[in-house]
């Protein structure tokens, strides 16, 4: 028996158990709540036949995390990707001419959205509201409002698009405009930092900002890489300033606020860490003061790690019993910092 109901080429309900799903090629279109609340639903390949996607199509589509939708499609429906929560990313076609608000209602953890200019002026409507910064690939930055370009800006640096073209000279317009503003978001999306600097876009009097930022950040790179510009950038008379940083930055990096005879204890040791951090500002920040001990911190779990830093050592996370399996030790961020002889 067939998954899929078909009415003169448009699929009009899908009757399957979910996982990972093919539409058909006879398909033309998806009809209105096809895939409504499918729940299992993994992934789904839709073909090149399908011209348009129906209200609320996937509709609460919990499960995955992406959707390629092909060239073939010229419209998308009221709500048709609304509460698919788990959909980080979502690519819509040049194709399509019509976006009916809200599309991607709900879709709290979207992180990158790529569509063409027609709908830059719909993105407040067309997009979930989130806590967390939506990454846009968008080609032209005019017709986007003040709350979504500087997501746009991330997206023209991860894109290496061209900067010198109407549409990037454009993007370089705000970006220069925008530096000090934009320092802390350069810190977490470093192909934005190394626009800047590729096109001096970081004037002496964004320095501040900016070595604020990589301070907070902890990124020794970067650091070497922004005081790097300043050298080569700023007048004669900055020079003895930045260097004073420099310094300043040097010291507290290496410090971190560590026990000089602690440190040499974790020399050589391999970190990982699972869960959210309370006494470091990120991830990377705790990664700078290990590289600056000798240590390294690592993503993934191995035989070759030595300690997984975890603030919920006794619950039954995945990473905790994985950890387990391999018989790598768990320490609280608590038990890390005394460990190094830090204090906070």
């Amino acid at each position: 028996m067939s998954d899929f109901r078909i009415e003169n080429g448009e699929l009009v309900e899908y009757t399957g158990k979910g996982g990972d799903v093919v539409i058909p090629d006879s398909v033309t279109s998806i009809g209105d709540r096809a895939f409504y609340d499918c729940h299992r639903l993994t992934s789904i390949s839709i073909p090149d036949s399908v011209t348009s996607i129906g209200k609320e199509a996937f509709s609460n589509c919990s499960s995955p995390t992406s959707i390629s939708i092909p060239d073939s499609v010229t419209s998308i429906g009221e709500e048709a990707f609304s509460g698919c929560s788990r959909l980080t990313s979502i690519s819509v076609p040049d194709s399509v001419t019509s976006i009916e608000a809200p599309a991607f209602t709900e879709c709290e953890n979207l992180q990158d959205f790529t569509c063409p200019s027609s709908f830059a002026k719909q993105l407040q409507t067309i997009l979930p509201q989130t806590k967390t910064l939506i990454i846009l690939h968008i080609p032209d930055i005019s017709d986007i409002s003040a709350k979504f370009r500087p997501g746009a800006a991330v997206g023209f640096a991860e894109d290496n698009r061209d900067c010198t073209d109407e549409n990037g000279k454009a993007y370089v317009k705000y970006i220069k405009a925008n530096a000090a503003k934009l320092a802390g978001l350069a810190i977490e999306h470093p192909a934005l930092f190394y626009l800047m600097l590729r096109e001096k876009l970081i004037f002496a009097k964004d320095l501040d900002a900016f070595t604020k930022a990589v301070q907070d950040s902890g990124n020794t790179e970067l650091i070497a890489a922004v005081l790097d510009y300043a050298n080569s950038s700023v007048s004669e008379k900055d020079k003895a300033k930045v260097q004073q940083k420099k310094e300043t930055l040097d010291t507290n990096v290496t410090n971190f606020l560590f026990d000089a005879e602690q440190i040499e204890q974790i020399s050589g040791i391999t970190f990982a860490v699972t869960g959210r951090l309370k006494t470091f500002a990120n991830r990377n920040e705790l990664q700078a003061c290990l590289e600056a001990c000798g240590a390294t911190l690592t993503e993934r779990l191995s035989r070759d790690v030595n300690y997984l830093i975890t603030n919920t050592p006794d619950s039954g996370t995945a990473k905790n019993r994985e950890a387990e399996s391999l018989g790598i030790s768990r320490i609280t961020e608590a038990q890390f910092n005394e460990m190094v002889g830090r204090k906070v």
